[in-house]
C-alpha cells in the first residue's frame, strides 16, 4: 500500500512539471487582442498551469509615461470567465503614535527601513499560490532601530474584472512608477483531497506596452 502511494505521489509531481512546461509560452500563443493597437511584448508576461478554484499572483512594475495592455486567457477546460485583480502596493510613513497600534494589531509582519528599498521577495510566482489580499489593504511590519523612519506596506485594490463583466483585456496609462500585484483566480471548487490528480489547464497573462503619445499642441 505504501509503495502504491509513493508511485501516486511521483506521478502527480511528474504531471505537474509537464503541465508547467507545456504552459510556459501559453500567453504568447493564445492571449492578446489581434485587432488592437500594435504594442511591444513585455517580458513581465506570465503563464502557469492552474486548476479550478486556484488563485495565483505575480509582481509587475509599470513605468511612467507608458501605455499598457494586459490580456488574460485560459484553456476552455477552465471555463470562460477568469477573474483577475490588480493591486497597487505602496509604502506609507508611520507617524508617531501609530506604531503601537500597528504592533498590537499585526505582530507578525515587518517594518521597512527608510534608507532601504523594500523587497518584493514575499510575492511568489508559484502557480499554486493561495495567498489572498484584502480588497482595501494589508499591512506588514517589523522592528527597526527607533531612530529610523518606519513604513508600512499597503496593497490597495485598483481593478477587478469581475466588476467589468469579466473583461479579459485592460488598457491603462501608468501615472508614475507603480508596484503592482496581478492576482488570477480560476472560478470553481478547489478539491484538495490527497492524491487526487486535478484537471489542470494553461492560464496566460500577456503584458504589452508602448510609449504614451503626447496630446495637445
Amino acid at each position: 500500500m505504501k509503495f502504491l502511494i509513493t508511485i501516486s505521489i511521483i506521478s502527480c509531481s511528474i504531471l505537474g512539471l509537464n503541465a508547467q512546461t507545456e504552459c510556459s509560452s501559453f500567453h504568447r500563443r493564445s492571449c492578446g487582442d489581434k485587432e488592437g493597437a500594435v504594442m511591444k511584448y513585455d517580458s513581465q508576461s506570465k503563464s502557469a498551469a492552474m486548476a479550478k478554484g486556484q488563485t495565483s499572483s505575480f509582481h509587475m512594475i509599470s513605468y511612467n509615461g507608458i501605455d499598457y495592455r494586459i490580456s488574460v486567457c485560459a484553456e476552455e477546460m477552465l471555463g470562460a470567465e477568469v477573474q483577475y485583480k490588480i493591486f497597487q502596493k505602496s509604502r506609507v510613513l508611520i507617524k508617531e503614535g501609530e506604531e503601537d497600534n500597528n504592533q498590537n494589531s499585526n505582530q507578525s509582519g515587518s517594518y521597512d527601513r527608510g534608507d532601504e528599498t523594500y523587497s518584493e521577495d514575499s510575492y511568489s510566482e508559484d502557480s499554486y499560490s493561495s495567498n489572498s489580499y484584502s480588497d482595501r489593504y494589508s499591512q506588514e511590519t517589523s522592528s527597526v532601530p527607533n531612530n529610523e523612519p518606519k513604513f508600512r506596506i499597503e496593497k490597495e485594490l485598483i481593478y477587478d474584472n469581475a466588476e467589468d463583466s469579466y473583461s479579459n483585456v485592460l488598457e491603462f496609462t501608468s501615472d508614475g512608477t507603480n508596484s503592482l500585484i496581478i492576482e488570477v483566480t480560476i472560478p470553481g471548487d478547489n478539491d484538495s483531497k490527497k492524491l487526487k490528480i486535478r484537471e489542470m489547464g494553461c492560464v496566460g497573462v500577456l503584458v504589452e506596452r508602448s510609449r504614451t503619445k503626447k496630446s495637445g499642441f
